[in-house]
């Protein structure tokens, strides 16, 4: 019999076969539809979905953009958690022009802009559906929007993807010894020249500060057919990403 004015304390998670990052919920969406049987932790900022996928069982944060977000998520993630394999997950931009939008890459290498340079996807094999197993992702603190950036950062750094948390992740993995993999989905190729509010419209929680937008509506018109569009194929990107995961999962022992 409960005493009054008490209160009982579920149980701590069981240990996930893999724990996923993310940044952004669009990115998420399409992953989150196709868990089984979930269950939803809430601490502080960051909720964890936990469910079942491709015979296994799954825990997903969404943290925010940028590396001190993808650090706070999966140090949560972890703690209360416990998976027995990370994977960073998300939209990244393709530095090499042989990478097109909806592309799903695996690389091997993940680099900071600083230095600092960490495996990941070590143990997976050529997955049907997966455009490229192999290279090197370089994670950077800004949304990259021009293609002359884009140039210069894969000539610098030897890189064919950029985005803002892997690196974070991945460091944490090799403190903690957990075994690291990757899953980009090209959202912009080489050659797309992102509109310039993109990168002042994020925020920290990962959605899109209105206000930023309607200004940029208001003194660029056009703009209004950019983010349609660009909500648009993040919607592909998402679906697209979900369904890599799912191949990236079954290849898992």
């Amino acid at each position: 019999m409960k005493t009054p004015g008490t209160q009982r304390i579920a149980p701590a998670p069981a240990p996930a076969d893999v724990g996923i990052v993310m940044a952004m919920p669009i990115e998420a969406g399409y992953l989150l539809d196709a868990l089984s049987k979930v269950r939803k932790y809430s601490a502080g900022r960051h909720a964890v979905v936990e469910g079942e996928l491709a015979g296994k069982v799954v825990a997903v944060v969404v943290t925010g953009p940028g590396e001190a977000a993808a650090t706070r998520g999966t140090e949560h993630l972890v703690a209360g958690h416990r998976p027995r394999r990370l994977i960073s997950a998300g939209f990244g931009g393709a530095l090499d022009p042989a990478l097109a939008r909806n592309d799903l890459v695996l690389p091997r290498e993940v680099a900071g802009s600083a230095g600092g340079l960490h495996e990941a996807n070590p143990d997976v094999p050529e997955i049907p559906g997966i455009r490229r197993v192999g290279g090197r992702l370089l994670t950077v603190d800004r949304v990259i929007t021009s293609t002359a950036e884009k140039a210069d950062l894969g000539r610098a750094h030897g890189a064919d993807v950029v985005d803002m948390e892997t690196a974070a992740v991945a460091r944490l993995a090799h403190v903690r010894s957990i075994p690291f993999y990757s899953i980009r989905v090209i959202s912009d190729d080489a050659s797309t020249e992102l509109p310039p509010e993109v990168a002042r419209m994020l925020t920290k929680s990962g959605s899109y500060r209105v206000g930023v937008a309607l200004r940029a509506i208001w003194n660029r018109p056009a703009a209004i057919k950019d983010f349609m569009g660009l909500h648009a194929r993040a919607l592909e990107c998402a679906d697209r990403l979900a369904s890599g995961i799912t191949r990236l999962l079954e290849s898992l022992p």
